[in-house]
């Protein structure tokens, strides 16, 4: 039976200082160091993924949205227009590909697209839809092109795709295990197809980290994200750890026949360390890892 291939790509947040940006967005260049370095892990990704794909999956915040009055995000695109614009420059070598011939073929059969959170997007909305037309993301049952909740059937086998999830700070499989416990609750197949396919893999996004966990009934994971933290507006407040986010993409390989059915890869890519004073010494050690 066929392998089916998907890649999931989350919290992009293109517009955003410190989140990963083409350099030849136009009227833009790369601002600082955190975005030289994300491109450079971008363009590995590129080279690294499968030359066909049957699904990408946009978990959305492929923009950053608006600026907010105190900017502790650090907006550098002010515009939903030129934030959009941008998203799609970054994305579309990742949907199309230049062959040896230099002949442009479609890589990804279909794109996906999630809808994120009201933070980030707010009354840019309606850019997150017109940029889901521009990539030429598939139709919901709604006729938009974007949507909450999305159910990927290959064979007996369903992936499960959401954008939202909850967080902790430190065990971060706890929210994934309690989105398994909620998925044996609440079913959301429709009752006839119960009996024909299950759901085994529940994917979130959101938390910009990595993490899995799996029963004996199905597996979740969290997607990394492409945006550095800001260390004033940290998740851990009292901490200088600030708690890190998770830079990469995640690839899914789907056997139905197979056992186990689903194989996955998880990409991550090593954030910058914390420069280190020793003060016997009086010199700088550079960068721990």
């Amino acid at each position: 039976m066929k392998t089916y291939v998907v890649l999931c790509l989350a919290d992009i947040h293109v517009g955003s200082k410190l989140a990963v940006l083409h350099p030849d967005t136009q009227g833009y260049a790369l601002h600082n160091e955190a975005q030289e370095y994300l491109w450079e892990c971008w363009k590995h990704m590129l080279d690294n993924i499968p030359k066909t794909i049957d699904a990408l999956v946009l978990m959305d915040e492929c923009m950053d949205g608006p600026s907010r009055p105190n900017n502790k995000y650090g907006t550098l695109i002010t515009t939903p227009f030129g934030q959009r614009q941008a998203a799609k420059k970054l994305l579309e070598p990742v949907i199309w590909r230049t062959t040896e011939s230099g002949k442009k073929v479609k890589r990804c059969k279909q794109v996906w697209s999630l809808i994120g959170s009201a933070w980030h997007i707010g009354e840019w909305g309606e850019h997150t839809l017109m940029l889901a037309e521009e990539l030429g993301s598939e139709k919901w049952k709604s006729e938009k092109r974007a949507g909450h909740n999305l159910l990927l059937r290959y064979g007996n086998i369903v992936l499960d795709f959401a954008h939202h999830s909850s967080y902790t700070m430190v065990n971060r499989s706890m929210p994934l295990e309690r989105e398994i416990r909620y998925r044996a609750i609440d079913n959301p197949l429709p009752k006839d197809m119960q009996l024909e396919a299950e759901i085994k893999l529940i994917v979130r996004a959101h938390t910009h980290t990595f993490g899995q966990w799996e029963d004996r009934h199905m597996k979740a994971l969290s997607c990394p994200g492409w945006m550095f933290p800001f260390y004033q507006y940290g998740v851990a407040k009292k901490s200088m750890a600030r708690i890190q986010p998770d830079i990469g993409w995640a690839l899914m390989r789907i056997k139905p026949d197979a056992k186990p059915p689903i194989a996955i890869h998880v990409e991550r890519y090593d954030l910058p360390g914390t420069d280190v004073y020793d003060v016997e010494v009086g010199k700088w050690w550079g960068s721990v890892e």
